[in-house]
């Protein structure tokens, strides 16, 4: 399969409004003024979800219409259950193959998405298991359904998460919307930490991300021919996909906070998880539970023999992966994480100490990203070949090359910048910005977000998750 390169993907390209540009921001104020003035503020977060959507296009909104309404159809149509479970899981699972997999399914790979395949609806991932997890729940009598259309499309189409994610699960935000519904909307609070995780995912996004991607792009274009090489690529790709994708859950989240809504945390400093399963509860959290909920423990995870957790373990983590693209990559990097998540189950890792523990842990997940990264398996295991390798020599210091020790020094800054976000989440700063939650302050972090977006970048890349 040809490689293909972030560079084929230009954000004109996807049609829709990302998180970065202007036009959010001024849709992000309009709405969230109008939420705390108008008397049906429902109807105002349905409108501007519904003009959030439509930028992308019509194929897109016709994709999510259709989508809503035969969910709701289930609804109405078939009663609670197994069979409306089934129905879901053929109406939204159906969906996601359709779109995502038909051409892997019918063998012609030079079609499948490999990283980023703008061909595919936008948010068709996410808000798939969102429809999904929320009539299993129903069914299995854990949350009460949506009392009307409108607020089955707002819960479905809340345009902060609607591309890619957190999954929220019906009752974390379903009452919410009710209250909207009800006119009686949750009294707006920490606006400014709100505004201080818009601030927060803008420099992750526009700051890190970006910066980083070229460099990526570079490396990945041909597989290096130094171990050096192939350990820097690896090593800035798991930084990049870090900043861009946690990047959109805190704007998601703080967007979240300046409408009434409060949103499930996605992203808990990953990187400074000492073991596989630490890992998964700090990335992508409503992914991992959602995995967790609606495979892993309905497969019989956890009960059983040996053989029998082994299993489901490998197919949970392998369905997982091909969640992702429909490339053998991803599947074999699903594989991977689930067999390392068996040997932290089988190994005592909690016995080793951190010193030694964490860097080996660390250079485990940077050899999966690999796999992820790479737009074929043939391509990744001759990365890996010469990543695990000590092939090659450095670089020398010219023009085109910073020196090693520059490089080392950056890399090492990254890593203590997750280390120091690792400290924002502290409750004493949540504390702060509740002190400090005034008009002094949201100017601040406003003005702050706008200087981020309108910042020239010659590197802008679209979120990486828009089109998964």
């Amino acid at each position: 399969m040809p490689a293909r390169s972030r560079r084929d993907f230009s954000p004109d390209a996807c049609d829709s409004m990302p998180f970065n540009s202007l036009a959010y921001l001024l849709l992000l104020t309009v709405s969230a003024v109008s939420v705390a003035i108008a008397p049906w503020p429902a109807w105002v977060l349905i409108i501007a979800s519904l003009f959030f959507y439509a930028v992308a296009g019509p194929f897109d909104t016709t994709v999510f219409l259709s989508a809503v309404a035969l969910n709701w159809l289930i609804q109405i149509c078939i009663p609670a259950g197994r069979g409306r479970i089934a129905a879901a899981a053929i109406v939204n699972i159906g969906l996601i193959g359709y779109f995502k997999y038909r051409n892997l399914l019918i063998g012609d790979a030079s079609h499948a998405g490999s990283y980023i395949d703008t061909a595919l609806p936008l948010g068709i991932s996410f808000y798939s298991l969102q429809a999904l997890a929320y009539h299993i729940d129903v069914s299995r009598g854990t949350t009460a359904p949506a009392r009307s259309l409108s607020e089955f499309f707002l819960f479905k189409a809340f345009f902060p998460q609607l591309i890619a994610g957190p999954i929220v699960r019906a009752h974390q935000v379903l009452p919410q919307i009710q209250r909207f519904f009800n006119r009686r909307p949750r009294r707006l609070r920490l606006l400014s930490f709100g505004l201080g995780l818009i601030v927060l995912g803008l420099t992750k996004k526009v700051v890190f991300a970006d910066s980083l991607a070229p460099l990526v792009d570079d490396i990945f274009a041909t597989p290096p021919d130094s171990c050096y090489l192939a350990w820097l690529g690896a090593t800035l790709f798991a930084f990049q996909i870090y900043f861009d994708f946690s990047g959109y859950s805190d704007i998601a989240i703080g967007s979240g906070y300046l409408l009434g809504v409060r949103l499930p945390w996605n992203f808990r400093t990953p990187y400074v998880s000492r073991s596989p399963r630490e890992f998964w509860q700090r990335w992508h959290i409503s992914l991992s539970t959602w995995i967790r909920d609606y495979l892993y423990i309905p497969l019989g995870g956890g009960r059983g023999g040996p053989a029998r957790t082994t299993l489901v373990l490998l197919v949970t983590m392998s369905i997982a992966g091909l969640w992702h693209g429909a490339n053998y990559t991803f599947v074999i990097w699903g594989a991977a994480w689930g067999l390392y998540l068996l040997a932290g189950r089988m190994l005592p890792l909690d016995r080793v100490p951190a010193v030694l523990m964490w860097p080996a842990h660390m250079t485990v997940v940077i050899v999966l990203w690999v796999f992820f990264r790479s737009p074929s398996v043939g391509f990744a295991l001759h990365y890996l070949d010469t990543m695990l390798s000590l092939r090659g020599d450095f670089p020398a210091a010219t023009d085109d090359a910073a020196p090693v020790a520059l490089v080392v020094a950056g890399i090492v800054a990254l890593f203590a910048l997750h280390w120091a976000e690792l400290g924002l989440q502290n409750p004493k700063i949540l504390y702060l910005l509740r002190r400090i939650d005034g008009p002094v302050a949201h100017s601040l972090f406003a003005g702050t977000a706008l200087f981020l977006v309108l910042m020239p970048s010659y590197n802008a890349n679209p979120f990486i998750y828009f089109r998964f």
